[in-house]
């Protein structure tokens, strides 16, 4: 009896041995065959509600425009005319700085009376509502007494209203240096008018 070589018995017996059957295939569920569809429909991003966008600006404007009117009309019922002791003319220069220096004394004198803190905490709209002045005028003004020190002031972010808070102080000690400053000169024009013989 002929035998096979070695190689080819190996080669039948692997061909003799069935091959294991196959598993069930998979089941495609609908999401699957539906995301895999080159034709599915994409789904369309959300469009904003401009409606209730529109909405929600013109609430705030009319809030804005309340609280602007109401606040008006207190400056209008405490401060007749506006008016400034000339000696914050005389200390500051000009007009807008002296309105906003007298306005800052007082405030700070009732925070300090009231808190134990001279620090005056407002809006800027307050500020510029209860000063008179536009709030242009009112950024150069403060400026002006921030730089010649008779102010001293912070900014923070106020979460809940959503908005910059400017707390301002006055500074007394500056304060009255400067009115020495200005009694000097007041001292020294009268020495000149009766030098020149004029009348005090």
């Amino acid at each position: 009896m002929a035998t096979l070589p070695e190689a080819a018995q190996k080669t039948l017996t692997k061909a003799a041995v069935p091959a294991p059957a196959p598993g069930p295939r998979p089941q495609r569920t609908r999401r699957d065959a539906r995301i895999n569809r080159p034709d599915a429909p994409v789904p369309r991003p959300q469009v904003p509600d401009q409606l209730a966008e529109v909405r929600k600006r013109r609430t705030a404007q009319r809030t804005a425009v309340t609280l602007y009117v109401d606040e008006r009309l207190i400056a209008m019922e405490h401060q007749e005319v506006y008016t400034v002791p000339m000696l914050y003319v005389a200390v500051t220069g000009s007009l807008a700085p002296a309105h906003l220096l007298s306005l800052v004394a007082q405030w700070s004198e009732q925070a300090y009376a009231a808190t134990g803190s001279g620090w005056v905490r407002q809006q800027v709209q307050t500020w510029v509502n209860f000063s008179g002045l536009d709030e242009q005028d009112w950024m150069a003004a403060r400026e002006l007494l921030r730089e010649r020190g008779l102010i001293e002031e912070r900014r923070r972010y106020d979460i809940p209203a959503g908005e910059i808070v400017t707390e301002i102080a006055f500074v007394p000690s500056v304060f009255a240096t400067e009115v020495a400053r200005v009694r000097e000169e007041l001292r020294d024009d009268a020495k000149a008018r009766l030098r020149d013989g004029l009348p005090l």
